[in-house]
């Protein structure tokens, strides 16, 4: 049993979530923080998670395997920075009309409703405001904010855009949104000195070990568990659906890029790293579906989702202020990893060595995939929704 503790700690922490996203999509975000995702038992259930996985490793003497080491400490790191975040970091907004400034910002409480003044280490000015529409006079390309930035004799003129912020003294400044007669606008305002920085290196971490891993060969023994039972005739037939799974997939990829290229993009979408982090996740996906039946591409998939999950991540962090929100697209995402990330896991996981329970199993998970692609922008909307 204690080798299972940690898959287990795992689950309940994806239902967690899951239920989370409902109760968001029912009553609010600010109540889904509350009772789960900034709650201790929350915080607790990932720390349990974390320790029973680092005994789990232990036991298994993983120094001999140093790339899954690495790449298991990197979510470790990943962890410890997200921790620190929210132990530590702040946030809040601004509004200013053109020509008013400021060395305050407002921070919300725990109490519904009630805002905190906080102060500034430098005063932020609003010149002037714009939005930028495309020849079509009509879509909006960018909402754009002249502004001051001053502190004693240093003044810095700048520009805050979607996706591009102004910093200043560890702050950073996001253009969040204006007034209707498009004179004022509202900032988002963050400081976190060291969880970034923390989560970044896991994020750095994770790449190297997932590269590391690639370019490794799997052992004989572990093909042949995957294989057993399994005979010329079963693979042919297998080979044949996995083809039928490709085509789905591509279909699923097609229908994305038709509907970002056929309907005007909101300018947060208005970035390069739209379509790395689309064509990454969309990889991930065929892949999720083809390794039904094809179990040798569930790592590459695997790895994939996780790459196209922290690229999201870091994009996030430059057009919304923060890493991650726990928007239910997010969270979905995180429980698709999850759960296709434990048959990975078939020396501590028997059961999962079977062909016939691991085709079961990845049923399962299918429907979680379809949650996060289909079901969260029809039932549950968040940010993501405009995607």
């Amino acid at each position: 049993m204690r080798r299972l503790l940690p898959f287990v700690l795992l689950l309940v922490l994806a239902i967690a979530i899951g239920v989370a996203t409902v109760i968001e999509g029912r009553i609010g975000s600010e109540e889904a923080h509350r009772w789960v995702y900034g709650a201790w038992w929350f915080v607790g259930l990932w720390a349990s998670m974390v320790m029973a996985a680092c005994w789990h490793l232990f036991r298994r003497k993983m120094w001999k395997r140093p790339s899954a080491l690495l790449l298991h400490a990197s979510f470790v790191v990943i962890l410890i920075g997200a921790l620190i975040t929210h132990l530590t970091s702040r946030r809040g907004l601004i509004h200013l009309r053109e020509g008013e400034a400021t060395r305050h910002y407002y921070e919300k409480t725990a109490r519904e409703g009630v805002m905190l003044l906080k102060p500034l280490p430098f005063c932020l000015a609003l010149d002037s405001f714009v939005v930028e529409y495309d020849d079509d006079g009509v879509t909006c390309s960018d909402y754009v904010s002249h502004v001051l930035l001053s502190d004693g004799d240093e003044k810095e003129y700048t520009t805050i855009s979607m996706n591009n912020i102004g910093r200043s003294q560890g702050y950073r400044i996001y253009q969040n949104s204006y007034d209707d007669d498009e004179h004022g606008s509202l900032f988002s305002v963050s400081y976190d000195p060291w969880g970034t920085g923390v989560t970044y290196a896991g994020y750095m971490l994770l790449a190297i070990s997932m590269m590391w891993n690639g370019f490794q060969r799997e052992k004989r023994r572990d093909v042949v568990s995957w294989q057993s039972g399994a005979n010329a005739k079963a693979n042919t037939s297998s080979s044949g659906a996995s083809w039928a799974f490709w085509i789905v997939g591509v279909l699923l990829a097609s229908y994305m890029v038709v509907s970002i290229a056929f309907r005007p993009l909101m300018p947060v979408l208005r970035s390069p790293l739209l379509v790395i982090h689309v064509g990454v996740i969309m990889i991930s996906y065929i892949l999720l579906i083809v390794s039904m039946l094809k179990r040798s591409l569930l790592k590459p998939a695997v790895f994939f989702l996780a790459a196209g999950i922290f690229l999201g991540a870091m994009w996030a962090n430059v057009s919304w202020g923060s890493y991650w929100s726990w928007d239910p697209k997010e969270s979905w995402a995180i429980i698709t990893l999850i759960v296709y990330s434990l048959p990975l896991h078939g020396e501590s996981l028997p059961w999962l060595r079977s062909a016939r329970h691991y085709r079961i199993y990845c049923a399962l998970c299918l429907l979680c995939l379809l949650m996060t692609y289909f079901g969260v922008n029809y039932l549950l909307g968040g940010m993501h929704s405009y995607a």
